[in-house]
């Protein structure tokens, strides 16, 4: 199988006169989780229904783990969880209801069904919420059993569109956890939104659409990566006065990385957690240096997204 689970080739949709996707291409690999970022009416949504087989393209293609929605649907769905749009549950079914009649759609085997559910909704759902109605359950938790049903059948790439829409803020950074969470466990993820949190908090790449365009294709943090295995995090540190030549140079292991920003600052890139962050601040202080912040460096997402998308609105 490719290494590329998802494929949108020279995508294009229209809606009578109206566009809503131009000549969009782009490649999500298996294990990446990508946030797909633009303002309302910019064609995410509708990028993700041709994904799912809901609707089809007027020009260009898009494949799904190496099928055709439009002329494989079985097979290609076989590989999705999907979340698009706000669905509208019968406000009497249970969530345990939903999730087996999910996991019938997908060809579970009857005997194998109540496995199929528990295990879909058990990282996301505790107690009783799966046998009370849906009516009846809080923004937060319709958006955990709405969430647990695109894991119904163990699915290698989920399509999530908004799923933090109109939760509180506890409710909304509950739900980013559990989505890295589930980017973490190798689920590849193409997460559609506004919000530029919920692309900051759970993805490393981000696409930019606007106008139905795709106008910008990066990661997240562009220095997030920085030296062979990968990079946990990194620190920026401020001095009140020039850099002692000795810091430049290195601030601990090998896998330590320094970019000189300035004759005063510099940007640490490390691994090993919290201990490490914690070695390189102990440094610079036993340096002598003038020491005055050590924080994380201040995500530039907000700034590329203006950049890119500008103050656009849908009409």
């Amino acid at each position: 199988m490719p290494s590329e689970v998802l494929v949108v080739d020279h995508l294009s949709k229209r809606y009578g006169k109206q566009a809503a996707l131009r000549e969009v291409s782009f490649r999500v690999h298996r294990g990446e989780s990508v946030g797909y970022l633009g303002p309302n009416g910019a064609g995410k949504t509708t990028t993700l229904k041709l994904l799912s087989g809901l609707c089809q393209p007027t020009s260009g293609s898009v494949r799904v783990a190496d099928h055709d929605p439009s002329t494989d649907r079985d097979r290609a769905l076989g590989h999705l969880g999907a979340m698009v749009e706000t669905p509208g549950i019968v406000p009497y079914l249970t969530g345990g209801d939903l999730l087996s009649y999910i996991a019938r759609v997908k060809g579970i085997p009857s005997r194998d069904r109540p496995g199929a559910v528990d295990r879909a909704a058990r990282p996301l759902v505790t107690g009783d919420v799966l046998r009370r109605p849906f009516g009846t359950l809080s923004t937060g938790l319709a958006r955990r059993v709405l969430l647990a049903a695109t894991l119904v059948g163990d699915p290698e790439v989920l399509l999530l569109d908004e799923p933090t829409l109109g939760l509180d803020p506890a409710a909304r950074h509950d739900l980013r956890g559990l989505l890295r969470g589930l980017a973490r466990a190798g689920k590849t993820i193409l997460l559609s939104t506004h919000l530029l949190e919920d692309v900051q908090e759970v993805c490393d790449r981000v696409l930019f659409l606007r106008e139905g365009a795709l106008v910008g294709d990066e990661a997240v943090n562009p220095g997030g990566t920085p030296f062979p295995g990968g990079g946990e995090g990194a620190v920026r540190l401020r001095f009140a006065a020039d850099v002692p030549p000795e810091l430049t140079r290195g601030m601990g292991p090998p896998s330590t990385r320094v970019v000189v920003e300035g004759p005063r600052q510099l940007l640490v890139f490390f691994t090993g957690g919290e201990s490490a962050q914690a070695e390189i601040v102990a440094r610079a202080i036993r340096s002598g240096a003038p020491l005055t912040t050590a924080a994380p460096p201040e995500p530039d997402l907000a700034r590329r997204y203006l950049e890119k998308v500008g103050r656009q609105e849908a009409t």
